[in-house]
């Protein structure tokens, strides 16, 4: 996400909100940017929220945001377009609330060849590709800024474990897939990941296991 930000000056922003905002894990970044309330459909997961964070929280539904047109000038939404069957509604809310030349940024998990039960217990509607997420972001109003494949590292890991469970067949099982990796290969992927994102200033990767995007709502 802080990538995604590096062209977004501290505090330019007035309004920014974190859709979807969970736990509250990505709030202390954004209020960096300027005034930050924080988006979530759950109220446990608020109620979380409140206890580590004294900003605005708000209980809402992403597809059905109680601000007025035009009114907002950064939209996060983290991991959260996938839980939403109807992702383009929620897109086309985004650019509602997002003022002329506000910025949205997005991060959605990729390829629905990686699809597995970690993805029915999180609770997934899909995983996306490239030309599809760009697709709805154009159709929603949008022009795209930045768009790339990210964390390309784990890529291979990620598909020959998620082929593991089908061999196994666990793989559709509601269970989420967390993995203590050995800690020489933790620290070379933490490597492979730094070198990653500063890549991803300069060029757009081709695969990876999520998408990256920042996109604007233009001002005519």
């Amino acid at each position: 996400m802080a990538m995604l930000l590096n062209s977004v000056e501290k505090h330019r922003c007035r309004i920014i909100l974190d859709v979807g905002c969970g736990t509250g894990g990505n709030l202390e970044l954004l209020s960096s940017y300027g005034v930050c309330i924080g988006i979530d459909i759950s109220p446990l997961a608020l109620s979380i929220c409140k206890k580590h964070w004294d900003g605005n929280l708000i209980c809402a539904d992403a597809s059905s945001l109680p601000f007025r047109n035009c009114s907002v000038d950064l939209v996060a939404a983290l991991d959260v377009l996938e839980h939403l069957q109807d992702d383009v509604a929620a897109l086309s809310e985004f650019w509602r609330i997002l003022k002329p030349n506000g910025l949205l940024i997005m991060t959605v998990p990729a390829f629905m060849f990686l699809w597995s039960g970690h993805d029915v217990a999180l609770r997934h509607f899909r995983r996306y590709t490239m030309s599809e997420l760009k697709m709805k972001l154009r159709k929603a109003g949008f022009v795209t800024q930045k768009l790339s494949y990210a964390i390309c590292p784990l890529l291979p890991f990620v598909f020959i474990f998620r082929k593991l469970q089908l061999i196994a067949q666990h793989n559709m099982k509601k269970h989420t897939a967390l993995i203590e990796l050995p800690k020489p290969l933790n620290e070379a992927l933490i490597a492979m990941l730094q070198l990653e994102a500063t890549l991803l200033k300069y060029i757009d990767l081709p695969f990876g296991v999520s998408l990256i995007c920042k996109a604007i709502k233009p001002s005519v």
